[in-house]
């Protein structure tokens, strides 16, 4: 009865095998390939990575170079081999700086917008917003400058978007708003030089700090010191002495006594 029950078991294992052997080893075999798969991959995106770091050296070194179109050519073969590396944002970041230093905002404003749009990390994107902001704000566009700059939501770039709207009010005339925003980048960590001097330049005028320029005048205005003090007396030029004829007596100094004319006596003679 024993050896029954066992080759009945045994038939039951055989049939259930049969029906499920087939499942068992096809998920095994996908189990190992998964493991190899994913172990290739991430060798694969290790190399890959390593590739892209070589690549941003380079360009770096090609940056630091007088020759910018060097740098160029090689941040853009960054861009185009490695687009959804961090390298790749960091290449677009550098490339939008080295247009503006060129003075070229459209090609600035080109490569900030493809961070935006292909950056993997968010703070990779905001950097590009406020760097977009600035750009715009220099070109005259500040409601465009300002609409990004509301969608910077990294906690640590708060201090840099609360200075840029201050820059921001600041153009638009907006001297409080300005002051608001330039103290909340204060209070966020912003302690730079730079923002102190914004804020010191916000300072209330009175009368002390403001000069009046004086209208120019059609001739020259004396200065109140001129005015009180009364003119220096000239000294009497020196006249030429007259010519003295000499005909003419010469009279007699006048500081001088005149002494008395002698009086002349009439000799008499000895008889008389």
């Amino acid at each position: 009865m024993e050896q029954f029950t066992d080759d009945e078991r045994v038939e039951d294992l055989k049939k259930w095998w049969k029906e499920n052997g087939t499942s068992i080893i096809a998920g095994i075999a996908l189990g190992v390939i998964a493991i190899f798969g994913w172990q290739y991959w991430g060798s694969y995106r290790n190399a890959q990575a390593e590739k892209a770091s070589l690549a941003y050296d380079a360009f770096i070194v090609a940056v630091e170079q007088p020759d910018a179109a060097q740098a160029r050519a090689r941040g853009q073969a960054l861009l185009a081999d490695f687009p959804k590396s961090a390298y790749a944002a960091l290449a677009a970041l550098r490339l939008a700086k080295l247009e503006v230093d060129g003075g070229d905002a459209a090609e600035a404003t080109q490569r900030l917008e493809w961070v935006i749009a292909n950056a993997g990390l968010d703070e990779f994107k905001d950097i590009a917003r406020l760097r977009l902001a600035r750009v715009l704000l220099a070109a005259g566009q500040p409601a465009e400058a300002g609409k990004l700059i509301e969608r910077v939501a990294t906690a640590s770039l708060t201090a840099e978007r609360e200075e840029l709207k201050g820059d921001l009010h600041l153009a638009g005339n907006d001297p409080a708003g300005a002051r608001t925003a330039y103290t909340a980048a204060l209070a966020a960590g912003g302690d730079n030089r730079l923002l102190r001097l914004k804020i010191d330049n916000l300072a209330a005028p009175t009368t002390d700090t403001v000069v009046a320029a004086p209208a120019a005048p059609a001739e020259p205005a004396k200065s109140a010191a001129a005015e009180s003090t009364p003119a220096a007396v000239a000294p009497p030029a020196e006249t030429a002495p007259t010519p003295v004829d000499p005909a003419t007596p010469a009279a007699a100094p006048a500081d001088r006594e005149t002494a008395p004319a002698p009086t002349s006596s009439t000799p008499t003679s000895s008889g008389q």
